[in-house]
């Protein structure tokens, strides 16, 4: 039987390549994370992106007025102030900055204070015939003094991603539904920026129910329709969406509800035929005088009757708003009368989800902390995307002008002034 021992000198040996072993490894790694923070840091030093959907201008005079649908084809209203309270005007023109109508309280020898009473009361054909005769006074106001085209709660429908380029730009592959509470404000209110966050913009049709909607009333055979923009917050959005569940709405309701957060415009139209009407629109979205958005609705991925059997299918689900636990509608399983209905944005705001030199920004900061900075690989890109928005300053702010307006719909002036909008923003 023969053994073998180890001498000391092969112990040596071998200790020593250990060693080199062990320094050729330390050297790979460092230059590894030395080529790693390199790497880093030139791609941190390449300006972001930010870019915008269209070039076209805002040709002078386009905000003079809008199309007014003929009365056969649908009715088209707004709420002016007489002095002694609102009175609502079956419209007949808009142009010159000037909306023309007739009084249908001084018509019919009524009341109402808004549209959707004196068409549940009066029907369409009733308001026809007062829009339609020559022989009755004419009301003109300023398009800028008219008030809320429709007064009605707060607790609206939002509907997210329904558009597909929109789906592409925010990368979320299907609609999805959320709570909206917002108190609607007119056609011309300011709106102010905040003292943080990232203020976006969202032109969008509204749907609005006149009756109660349930799934025993199924579709109405009448809908409003109203020009709306849909404000977003997005750094409190990226701070409170799932990053891993988007189609949840978890985290829209506060980004979309902030004071001001639903701006509508200065008509509001009932059409003869809703489905065929709002399939001919076109919604349009200035920033500064730049064409920012267009939408056409009828491109939109859930179409009206889609978007209603989504709304009543929510039943007892809740979202957060502000902590509170909220249906999607006041009344589950009811749309309520009133109820706006935003159908979804097209492609054009400001926000894109982080691309990728901004991923990679944030893996190299997410490693680089030991996943100490967030939760997430992509939430520490998401934090790249806030922090490169802040510097690069391209969300709205003081001062900025926006025009959202639809030739048969109507228009709303937002222009952006400074202050905080409300202590839990």
């Amino acid at each position: 039987m023969t053994t073998t021992t180890n001498t000391p000198g092969k112990a040596r040996i071998f200790t020593r390549r250990q060693r080199k072993a062990l320094t050729l490894t330390g050297i790979v790694a460092a230059g590894l994370a030395v080529a790693s923070f390199g790497s880093y840091a030139v791609v941190r030093a390449v300006p972001p992106k930010f870019p915008l959907v269209y070039s076209e201008r805002l040709q002078p005079g386009a905000t003079e007025g809008v199309t007014v649908a003929d009365p056969a084809t649908a009715l088209t209203f707004a709420r002016v102030d007489t002095g002694h309270g609102p009175t609502v005007l079956a419209v007949t023109k808009y142009n010159g900055g000037t909306i023309t109508g007739v009084d249908i309280n001084a018509a019919a020898g009524t009341a109402f204070t808004e549209p959707i009473a004196a068409f549940n009361r009066l029907g369409y054909a009733a308001i026809q015939a007062i829009a339609s005769d020559t022989s009755r006074p004419r009301v003109t106001t300023k398009a800028s003094d008219t008030l809320t085209s429709l007064d009605t709660h707060s607790h609206h429908v939002g509907i997210g991603t329904n558009y597909i380029e929109h789906q592409a730009e925010a990368t979320i592959e299907e609609p999805f539904v959320f709570p909206k509470i917002a108190a609607p404000t007119d056609s011309d209110e300011p709106l102010r920026a905040g003292t943080h966050g990232l203020l976006d913009y969202e032109v969008e049709l509204g749907i609005v129910a006149l009756n109660d909607i349930t799934t025993q009333t199924g579709i109405p055979e009448h809908l409003g329709l109203v020009l709306s923009n849909d404000w977003t917050d997005r750094e409190l959005l990226v701070n409170q969406i799932e990053v891993d569940n988007l189609t949840s709405g978890a985290g829209f309701t506060n980004a979309k509800s902030q004071p001001g957060f639903l701006s509508t415009g200065d008509l509001f139209v009932i059409p003869a035929d809703w489905e065929s009407y709002y399939k001919q629109l076109q919604l349009d979205l200035f920033v500064n005088g730049d064409l920012r958005q267009r939408a056409h609705p009828s491109n939109l991925i859930w179409d009206v009757r889609t978007m209603i059997e989504k709304v009543l299918a929510a039943g007892d689900r809740t979202w957060d708003s502000d902590g509170v636990p909220t249906h999607l509608t006041a009344q589950p399983g009811v749309i309520p009368r009133g109820t706006i209905l935003q159908t979804g944005t097209p492609e054009g705001v400001v926000y894109r989800a982080p691309d990728t030199r901004q991923r990679f920004l944030g893996f190299m900061e997410w490693a680089g902390s030991f996943g100490t900075n967030a939760d997430s690989i992509v939430d520490s890109a998401l934090k790249v995307y806030v922090r490169e928005a802040h510097e690069a300053n391209v969300y709205l702010k003081p001062g900025d002008q926006i025009v959202t307006r639809a030739e048969g719909l109507g228009q709303i002036f937002t222009t952006i002034i400074p202050g905080e909008r409300a202590e839990t923003e």
